[in-house]
C-alpha cells in the first residue's frame, strides 16, 4: 500500500478524496515561446501598426506576426484577445531562418538591425543556434485551439484560447498548454481540467508557497482517462453546450489512442 506523507502533497486528506486524477497525462504539456529579447520581439498595436518596446513604430510583413497571451492574461475562461504580438521567426527548434531575408524582407530589415540585442542573450541555448532563434516552438505551437495556464500565479484556473482570424494564438514561456485542432475536443478538455474533480486534485498537491507552483511535472500528473470517466455525458450535456454524444465518444476514444507510448508526443 502506497503511504503519502505530507512532504509529498500539500493535503493529505484532499489527496486522499481527489488521487483517482492522479496518473500520466495523455497530453504533453509545452511551456510557450522563449526569446529573451522583448523590447525587440514583442509588440503593441497601435492605429494599425505594431510598436517594439523601445516604443518605436514598425512596419513589415504580418506573416510571422502571432497573437501572444502571458501569464497575467489567462483569466478569462475563453479567449482570442492578446495586448501583445511577437514575430515567430521558426516553426521548429534549430530551424534555418535565412527564408526571412527572401521571402520577408522588411521582417528580416528590422530584425538585422536590431541583432545586436539577440546576440547579447545570455542564456547558453542560444549558442551555435541561427540568427533570431526562438525556443519553446514546435508543431504543437501551431495547434488552433490551447488551454493554458499560468505558471506564474497560485491559481489552478485554465484558459480556452481560440484562434485570431483563422491563426493561432501563441503563449509565453511563462505559461503551459496542451494544443488541439478539433475544437469540441479542446472544449472538452477545457471542461475537465477545470471540473471539480481535477481543481481538487491539483488543491491537494500543488504547494502555494512554492516559487512556482505550477510546473509541468505537476500538470502532466493529470490522467484524462480518469477525469473523463468520472464524468457522466449526462451531466457533460447539460453543462457544455454543443458538445454531442458522439464528440464525447470521439474525446474517449481519442485518449485510448494517446495512451500508447508512441502517440503520446502529438501535442
Amino acid at each position: 500500500m502506497l503511504i503519502i506523507t505530507q512532504e509529498q502533497v500539500y493535503s493529505v486528506s484532499e489527496y486522499d478524496s481527489a488521487n483517482d486524477i492522479d496518473g500520466k497525462s495523455q497530453f504533453i504539456w509545452r511551456q510557450g515561446i522563449k526569446h529573451d529579447c522583448s523590447k525587440i520581439m514583442e509588440f503593441e498595436k497601435f492605429n494599425g501598426h505594431y510598436i517594439n518596446g523601445f516604443k518605436e513604430e514598425i512596419f513589415f510583413e504580418k506573416d510571422l506576426i502571432f497573437g501572444l497571451l502571458k501569464s497575467s492574461d489567462l483569466k478569462e475562461t475563453e479567449t482570442n484577445n492578446y495586448r501583445k504580438s511577437t514575430i515567430v521567426t521558426q516553426k521548429k527548434i534549430g530551424q534555418d531562418t535565412k527564408y526571412i531575408k527572401r521571402d520577408f524582407p522588411l521582417t528580416f530589415e528590422y530584425l538585422r538591425k536590431n541583432k545586436d540585442f539577440f546576440e547579447k542573450r545570455k542564456s547558453t541555448i542560444y549558442k551555435g543556434k541561427p540568427d533570431f532563434s526562438i525556443f519553446g516552438i514546435g508543431d504543437y505551437s501551431f495547434a488552433y485551439y490551447k488551454i493554458g495556464i499560468s505558471g506564474m500565479y497560485k491559481t489552478t484556473h485554465f484558459t480556452l484560447i481560440l484562434p485570431d482570424n483563422e491563426k493561432p494564438i501563441m503563449l509565453d514561456d511563462t505559461c503551459y498548454f496542451i494544443g488541439f485542432d478539433n475544437l469540441k475536443h479542446a472544449k472538452i478538455a477545457h471542461f475537465l481540467l477545470n471540473s471539480g474533480d481535477v481543481q481538487k486534485f491539483l488543491k491537494s498537491i500543488i504547494f502555494p508557497d512554492s516559487k512556482r507552483s505550477i510546473t509541468k511535472d505537476i500538470l502532466m500528473r493529470i490522467d484524462f482517462s480518469k477525469a473523463y470517466e468520472l464524468i457522466d455525458f449526462n451531466f457533460i450535456k447539460k453543462s457544455l453546450l454543443g458538445i454531442a454524444k458522439k464528440d464525447w465518444t470521439s474525446f474517449g476514444e481519442l485518449i485510448i489512442k494517446k495512451t500508447a507510448p508512441e502517440q503520446m508526443t502529438l501535442f
